[in-house]
């Protein structure tokens, strides 16, 4: 008589818990730079020249607003360059790992499987806070990406919550326990 085969044991149907990007209110920073150099640097410009004469006080507002025009420009070009990387950026927390997909022309994609994950953190800045966003930080086994941060996403505590649950539950399942 045959020994019966064992049933092959089903495997669970990959669910999407959480999917999302970087906020794009990061660039808060960006805006305010722009601010800041559009009214500071004429302002100093003006002080630091107003007692002297007419066309020194002529010459030095010109450069000032040369100064000013190349700091906007600055701010802007790196603006638009974060921007894209926002958008580009695609993080999904599943039932079974972390993806993160990045790119806009050409794509990457780089997945954390939740038995690997050690450990999770959140940081939020005063900044962060007031606009609810912030960085949930993974910890792994995983050796390509030992440590991956999941950079301005909405409600971190929640999301690092999500991912720890997940991790510690399918942990739970394995046959085998992991080094510590």
């Amino acid at each position: 008589m045959p020994l019966a085969q064992p049933a092959p044991l089903a495997a669970a149907a990959e669910e999407t818990l959480w999917r999302g990007t970087p906020s794009a209110v990061v660039l808060i920073g960006r805006a305010a730079g722009i601010v800041a150099a559009l009214v500071l640097v004429p302002l100093i410009a003006w002080a630091l020249t107003q007692k002297s004469d007419q066309f020194t006080h002529d010459r030095s507002m010109t450069i000032s607003w040369y100064v000013t025009a190349v700091i906007v420009l600055y701010f802007l070009v790196r603006g638009v360059i974060d921007y894209l990387r926002i958008r580009g950026t695609l993080y999904t927390v599943t039932t079974q790992r972390v993806m993160i997909e990045r790119g806009l022309v050409s794509k990457s994609l780089s997945e954390i499987d939740l038995r690997y994950i050690d450990d999770s953190q959140f940081h939020q800045s005063v900044l962060h806070r007031l606009l609810g966003i912030g960085n949930v930080t993974l910890i792994s086994s995983d050796k390509s990406t030992p440590v991956f941060t999941l950079h301005g996403v909405p409600d971190p505590r929640s999301l690092r919550e999500t991912i720890r649950a997940n991790a510690y539950r399918i942990s739970q399942k394995q046959l085998f326990t992991r080094a510590t």
